[in-house]
């Protein structure tokens, strides 16, 4: 059985995670507002170009870094078999976050798999 403060690393870290996914996409709605210096879109290199200047993506890197380095220390607590479905939890935060500041509507499907997602992890967590 996993202990409480184990229990509850695994879910800052998939805050944490989930919390650079909403950097992430404040980001993405940033680089919209702003004039390429490239005159011809290039795609992916035009994108990365406008992420440079948006304060979000800087925020969702060192999050990100962040939150590997508090992975790392995990694995040394918790074993992967263990702790990896933990990340999971993720599909339920990242949507909740999307669905308060983007009004992005959540449906039946997103509740089930909710459901089912908290249930393996409950299920694979009791045997640990």
């Amino acid at each position: 059985m996993l202990s409480i403060i184990h229990i509850v690393q695994l879910i800052l870290f998939a805050l944490m995670m989930s919390t650079g996914q909403f950097l992430f996409k404040k980001t993405a709605i940033s680089i919209e507002t702003i004039n390429s210096p490239i005159p011809v879109s290039f795609g992916l290199i035009d994108g990365l170009f406008r992420a440079l200047h948006v304060p979000w993506f800087y925020m969702a890197i060192f999050l990100y870094s962040l939150a590997t380095l508090f992975w790392l220390y995990i694995l040394q607590k918790v074993p992967l078999s263990i702790a990896y479905p933990f990340t999971a939890t993720t599909m339920i935060w990242v949507p909740l976050i999307a669905n308060i500041f983007f009004d992005e509507r959540l449906n039946y499907s997103y509740w089930m798999g909710i459901i089912l997602i908290v249930s393996g992890i409950a299920i694979i967590g009791s045997k640990a």
